[in-house]
Parts: C-alpha cells; sequence; structure tokens
C-alpha cells in the first residue's frame, strides 16, 4: 500500500469512527457554549460540545482554524459576521469539515478571512481557502467568506457531499499559490474519480469580485466531474477568471441545475469564453439553465452571456441575456454539430458591432418563443434587473421549464400577472417576475334584485348579474347565494380589466312570505355583495259550503240547483286544471281557468237520482292552490202500487172491491193520487180514499169497481184489464187489474 493510499484509508476509518460515536450518544439536553466566556476559543468550544450544543461566539477576532471533527452542532455569533471575525492566519482552511458532518453541523453568521489550502491528502495545498467541505453536507449560513487564497476553490471548496450554502456573501476571494486547471473564485464543487460527485444546495448567496488570474475556469462558481448542484437566487457579479466561465463554468457530465440566478458584469480573460455562464463539453441532456438574468459580462473571445460547447442537447430556457456592447449573447461553439435547445430566451446584444446570436445557431433567434427586445431593465447601470411596465420578457416565459421555482428571486410569486390587459398566467423571463402595483378592483351589478311573487316549490326565471374587472387583474371569483336563491356563473379564470363573467340567479321559495338573501362574489381582498329579494307566493282555493244536502229527489228527476263557491284566496291567481263531480249529481259552472286572488266564482249542482235511497257524491276542483272538495247528499224517492186481489170478479150491474196499496221507497212520501183507466162499457170506479199517503211505509185505499145492468148499458161478459195510477210526489206509477164478469 503506498502512503497515499494509507492516508486515504486512516482517513474514512476516522470519519467512520466519529459518525458511530455522535450515534451512539445519549440524547442529552441541549446546552449553549459562549465563547470566550465559557471556552476561550471557538475550537475548544467545538471539541467541549456535545451533539445539539450551540457555541454562541462573541464579537470580537479569533485568529483559529476551525474543524467541526463530525460533530452535529450549530457555531454561530452573537452579533452577526461584520463583527465577529474568525482569522486562519494563512495556516489553512478557516473551517474544515472533512468527517462527514451533515445537516445539522451549522456554521452562521461569521467573516471567515486569511485562509490557504491545507497541505494534507488529497488536496496537496491547491484547493479550499476559506472553508473545505470534503465528503460532508454542513449547514453553511449568513457568513462572510473573503481575503482567502487558493489555487481553486477559494472561497470555498465543494468536494462530494451535499451541503446547504445559503445565504452567504463570498467575496473579494484572490487566487494565489501558482496556477492550476481547476477553478471556482468563489465556490469550486466537484469530485474525482475515486469519490462520489458533490450536489450541494447554492442558494441566495451573494457571490462577487473574486478572482482567478493565474488560470483556471468559473470566476464565481465551478463546476466539474459529475458533480449536480443546485445553483439558485445567487448574485453573481464582478468575478474574474483567466479562462472560461467568467460568472458560472459547467463542465459536470451529470445534472447541475442553474435557475434564477443574476449574474452580471463577470469577465474571462487571457483564454476566456462565456463571461456570463460557460457550458463545456456536457455529456448528457440534464443541465438546466433556467431563468437567469446575465448581463453587462466581458470575455476574451466577445462571447459575453452563455457559450455553450456540449454533446447533449441541454434546454436553456427562460433567460434574459444582454450582452456587452460589441460582443455576442449566446454563443455556440462553431466545432459542434450538437446545440442546445434554446426555448424561450430574450437575447440581445446592444449597440454596434456585436451580434445577439452566434451565425452558428443564430436560426434560433425567433424561433421556440426566442425574442430580441430590450428587456428594459429598471436602472442596470445601478444594479437593478428588475423589468419596467412593458418589458418584452414579462409573460413571455415557458411555464414548462424545468425546476421552475415557485418564488421569484425577491420571494414574490415566481408566476404573476404582468399586463391587467391581458392577465396572462405566464412566467416571465429572467431572475424578476413583474408585479403590478396596481390594486384590483371589480363591480358586481346590480346591487338589488327583486324577483317578485314567485310560487312557494317553483322556480322563477334567472336574472344576471354581472362581475365586471374594472382595474387590474381581478381572480376567478368565488360565488354564493343566500336563503332561497340559487346561482350558476361561468367565471371560470382571472379577468383583465374591463372583462366580466355573468352570474344567473333565481329564486326558489320554500316557505310563504318575504324572502330575502345575498349574492356575494370574493376575489382576494375583493368583497362585492347584491341584495335578493322576494316574495314567496301561494295559490289557495277555498270552496264553501263543504257540503250540500238535497231534499228528497224522485228517481230519475233533477232537483233544483245549489251554488258553491270556489274563492282565490292566495296571492297568486288560481289556474284551475279542472271541476269533476261524481254520483248522481250534475255542475256547471261560470268559473275561468285563471281566478284572481281574491276573486270568486259559482258552481251550480243539482241532484239526479238515479235509484232510491241514501245518494252521495263528491264535487273536486283541482288547481295550482291543491284540491278543495264538496260533499254531496241526497235521497231518491219512488213507490210502487199493489193490488189485493188483482183480478176482481163481479156479475153485470154488480161490484166488487180491491185494496190498492201505495208503499214508498227511498224515502217519505207526500200524497198519491188515485185513478183508474180501461174499465170495459159500463164499468166504473172509486177510491176510498181518494189520495193516500204512505209517508215512509205504505198507504192502501178500498177501490171499488161497479158493473152496470140497466139503464139499456149492460156491461159485456168477458175477462178485462185495467190500470190502476196513482200520481203525486212527481211520479205516476200504476198497476194492472184483471176484471172477469160473469152473468
Amino acid at each position: 500500500m503506498t502512503r497515499n493510499h494509507f492516508l486515504l484509508a486512516t482517513r474514512f476509518a476516522l470519519a467512520l469512527m466519529f459518525f458511530c460515536v455522535v450515534s451512539m450518544q445519549v440524547a442529552k439536553a441541549q446546552n449553549t457554549i459562549h465563547v470566550p466566556a465559557d471556552q476561550p476559543t471557538i475550537q475548544a468550544a467545538i471539541t467541549a460540545a456535545q451533539t445539539g450544543d450551540t457555541v454562541l461566539v462573541a464579537p470580537g477576532t479569533y485568529f483559529e482554524n476551525l474543524d467541526f471533527h463530525g460533530m452535529a452542532i450549530t457555531v454561530t455569533s452573537s452579533d452577526g459576521p461584520a463583527v465577529t471575525i474568525v482569522d486562519g492566519s494563512s495556516k489553512g482552511p478557516v473551517a474544515t469539515f472533512q468527517t462527514n458532518e451533515g445537516a445539522s453541523s451549522v456554521l452562521n453568521g461569521l467573516t471567515l478571512r486569511n485562509g490557504v489550502p491545507t497541505q494534507a491528502f488529497p488536496f496537496t495545498g491547491t484547493t479550499g481557502g476559506g472553508v473545505l467541505i470534503f465528503l460532508s453536507s454542513p449547514t453553511i449560513t449568513n457568513n462572510v467568506i473573503t481575503g482567502n487564497h487558493a489555487i481553486c476553490g477559494i472561497g470555498m471548496e465543494i468536494r462530494g457531499g451535499s451541503a446547504v450554502v445559503r445565504g452567504n456573501t463570498i467575496t473579494g476571494n484572490a487566487q494565489a499559490g501558482g496556477s492550476g486547471g481547476c477553478g471556482g473564485g468563489g465556490i469550486e464543487i466537484t469530485g474525482d474519480f475515486s469519490h462520489p460527485p458533490a450536489a450541494p444546495q447554492i442558494i441566495g448567496n451573494t457571490i462577487t469580485n473574486n478572482s482567478l488570474l493565474a488560470g483556471g475556469f468559473g470566476g464565481g462558481i465551478e463546476v466539474s466531474f459529475s458533480a449536480s448542484p443546485i445553483i439558485r437566487n445567487n448574485f453573481i457579479a464582478g468575478n474574474t477568471v483567466f479562462n472560461s466561465g467568467g460568472g458560472i463554468d459547467l463542465e459536470s457530465s451529470a445534472s447541475p441545475v442553474v435557475v434564477q440566478n443574476i449574474i452580471v458584469n463577470n469577465s474571462t480573460r487571457g483564454g476566456g469564453s462565456g463571461a456570463g455562464i460557460a457550458i463545456l463539453a456536457a455529456s448528457s441532456a440534464a443541465d438546466v439553465v433556467a431563468n437567469n438574468t446575465i448581463a453587462g459580462n466581458t470575455a476574451f473571445d466577445g462571447s459575453s452571456g452563455i457559450f455553450v460547447n456540449v454533446i447533449a442537447p441541454i434546454v436553456i430556457s427562460n433567460n434574459i441575456v444582454v450582452a456587452a456592447a460589441g460582443q455576442t449573447a449566446m454563443v455556440c461553439n462553431s466545432f459542434r454539430t450538437t446545440f442546445p435547445i434554446f426555448s424561450h430566451n430574450d437575447v440581445v446584444s446592444p449597440g454596434s458591432g456585436g451580434q445577439p446570436w452566434s451565425s452558428n445557431c443564430a436560426g434560433n433567434a425567433l424561433n421556440n418563443g426566442n425574442i430580441p427586445g430590450d428587456p428594459q431593465f429598471v436602472d442596470a447601470v445601478n444594479g437593478d434587473y428588475h423589468l419596467q411596465t412593458g418589458s418584452p420578457a414579462i409573460d413571455a416565459g415557458d411555464n414548462s421549464a424545468s425546476n421552475l421555482p415557485t418564488q421569484d428571486f425577491d420571494g414574490h410569486p415566481r408566476i404573476a400577472f404582468g399586463s391587467a390587459a391581458t392577465c396572462s398566467n405566464t412566467v416571465d423571463m429572467g431572475a424578476y417576475e413583474f408585479v403590478l402595483t396596481t390594486t384590483s378592483s371589480a363591480t358586481l351589478s346590480p346591487g338589488v334584485l327583486d324577483f317578485g311573487t314567485i310560487a312557494v316549490g317553483s322556480a322563477s326565471n334567472p336574472q344576471a348579474v354581472t362581475f365586471t374587472a374594472t382595474q387590474g387583474c381581478v381572480a376567478k371569483p368565488t360565488v354564493a347565494a343566500s336563503g332561497d336563491f340559487h346561482e350558476t356563473d361561468n367565471c371560470a379564470s382571472v379577468l383583465a380589466t374591463g372583462a366580466s363573467c355573468s352570474i344567473q340567479v333565481t329564486f326558489s321559495p320554500i316557505a310563504a312570505g318575504a324572502r330575502t338573501g345575498t349574492l356575494t362574489a370574493t376575489s382576494g381582498s375583493i368583497n362585492l355583495s347584491s341584495n335578493l329579494s322576494g316574495q314567496a307566493g301561494s295559490a289557495v282555493a277555498s270552496l264553501a259550503p263543504t257540503n250540500l244536502v238535497f231534499a228528497n229527489q224522485p228517481v230519475g228527476t233533477t232537483s233544483a240547483a245549489q251554488i258553491l263557491t270556489l274563492t282565490s284566496s292566495g296571492t297568486l291567481p288560481l289556474q284551475i286544471g279542472g271541476i269533476n263531480i261524481a254520483g248522481d249529481f250534475a255542475q256547471a259552472n261560470n268559473c275561468p281557468a285563471s281566478l284572481a286572488p281574491g276573486a270568486s266564482c259559482s258552481i251550480s249542482v243539482r241532484f239526479i237520482p238515479a235509484t232510491t235511497g241514501v245518494r252521495s257524491g263528491t264535487l273536486v276542483v283541482s288547481s295550482n292552490g291543491g284540491a278543495v272538495s264538496s260533499s254531496l247528499n241526497g235521497v231518491g224517492i219512488d213507490y210502487k202500487m199493489t193490488a189485493s186481489p188483482s183480478t176482481i170478479t163481479s156479475k153485470s150491474g154488480h161490484q166488487g172491491q180491491s185494496v190498492i196499496t201505495v208503499s214508498a221507497l227511498g224515502g217519505s212520501l207526500g200524497p198519491v193520487a188515485l185513478s183508474c183507466s180501461g174499465l170495459p162499457t159500463g164499468g166504473s170506479c172509486s177510491f176510498s180514499p181518494s189520495s193516500v199517503a204512505p209517508g215512509t211505509t205504505s198507504a192502501s185505499s178500498t177501490l171499488t169497481v161497479s158493473t152496470q145492468l140497466s139503464g139499456g148499458i149492460k156491461t159485456p161478459r168477458g175477462t178485462y184489464n185495467f190500470t190502476v195510477t196513482g200520481t203525486g210526489n212527481g211520479l205516476v206509477r200504476s198497476t194492472v187489474i184483471t176484471l172477469v164478469v160473469v152473468q
């Protein structure tokens, strides 16, 4: 085993040992160790700390080189980096993480200066001036990393692991100690053939005025080997490098993500391309370069914005790329036949002598959403790269761009409405999303709806209410109706100024009387309402009297009429559907199809008994006020006549008798007068009495039949049928008697 291999094996063994020790510690209460009150140095406090502790550093300058030794602790200042300085005294990196530290190892709020690389393997004194991270994943936040020196990774070296680097200022770090083919004036993110690649998050940092003038790549950030960082929301400006990538140099064969950074005023010198971003020989299509603002960078070879020399079609989208005067904004290497997919970029070369695109990829200038317009920065000269109203980059990006953040560089929603006239829900190009400052407003008209009188249980015709955006972009309103009112609407999306949507309101009362409700439309802070009212009306039918009793009526005859009165006593017209009568009764009426509230009509009812006895029936009026009815009653009356005997035998000139009985049928009868007809010559009849009143039962009269044998008139011998007739109670009834005349 060589010495180098032995040292490497030893380093991994120590890292494993520290990891196991930390993992096996019993959880204790977290403590705060004050420096210098509790421990004289920061390193002494780190050594004394246990998992979860905080090392709180008071203001002052500490001449130390810190090593976390795998501890999951927080080292932070009490008063911020301006007054809390750790000076490495050019003895090594100011802070080192090389013992498998994780996210709970936190370095926060310090100024780290005068660091240089360590001489220990595997770095051999070339990389990692301010912070050295080796196969570890600490959290580095809110520090100032300045005045450090190295050949590469001058401000910070990240070699493996998944560190989180957020909110730091990495500035004024300069190359010293030699020249080399690596890079990273601010940060180098890399790996090597024997260790896993780095995958850190580089978010929200200020990386400015770092320099590599003796050789190297990536004045601000260098990404190499198969590193896969996320580089987002960083301000990268004023960095200088000898070779390529004044702001960022991407030479990774993996999947780096460069999204929503401001990359301005960087430069390349003697051999450099891509003053903003250089993308060199990427071997996959996984690189993402999106929504960056790249402006004012200058390159030795004139490739001011983005320089690409790739062998796979990576995607470059939603960027604003403004070349320095006389230079080219977007440059594709002339020796390659594979180019990136350029989508929705604003590419501009102001002034004379330059051009937006290099000639071999200029065909993209007006294709796939790419545009050539001045992005109209607010004040680029003084570093304000926000977009002005009317910028062609507003609402001109691609919402499907990979890794699109939910917030822009300022923390505003990443997709915001950029024009009150269109309210397009489309992402802007560049790092900033233009935000309308106009307060949204809308109207709801009319403010009052009266539906009049509507029947309970039915629905009115709809009435329209209009929701109109009067200012700004108004989000789709949430619409609701209360009470006995219901709404449907076509409000489906955001409304531009002057646009409107329609709301249809119907009234469906469930109970009688005055009914009220409210229509509300809510959109963000906009709360509008219209008052709703209506009368819940009803049609009410009443029929009087509720029953009719008819006098006894002879069967088959028609009684005098009795009158029923139908009244519309509700608040709505009574719609008469039918008047129907059942039983031995008949009706006639003067009722219209629609009877106004308060009006009445008459129904004439007559009794026509079809048979004797009690007869019942019902008259029913059906309407929108329900069904009403009246009970009908009457008695059908009749009588029958019988003779006993029914045959009278008499000699001429003599008399014969029979008893005539009148029997009541169905009810009580009045007098019935008796007569006879059909007697033979000389025959006559008399009744005693001549009329009978059977009442509810029967009554009889004696019939005397006389024949004649004198005076020249003789009733002939023979058999004769004659009729006895009863007349009374509107009825005529009879019975036939046989008369036998003998000599």
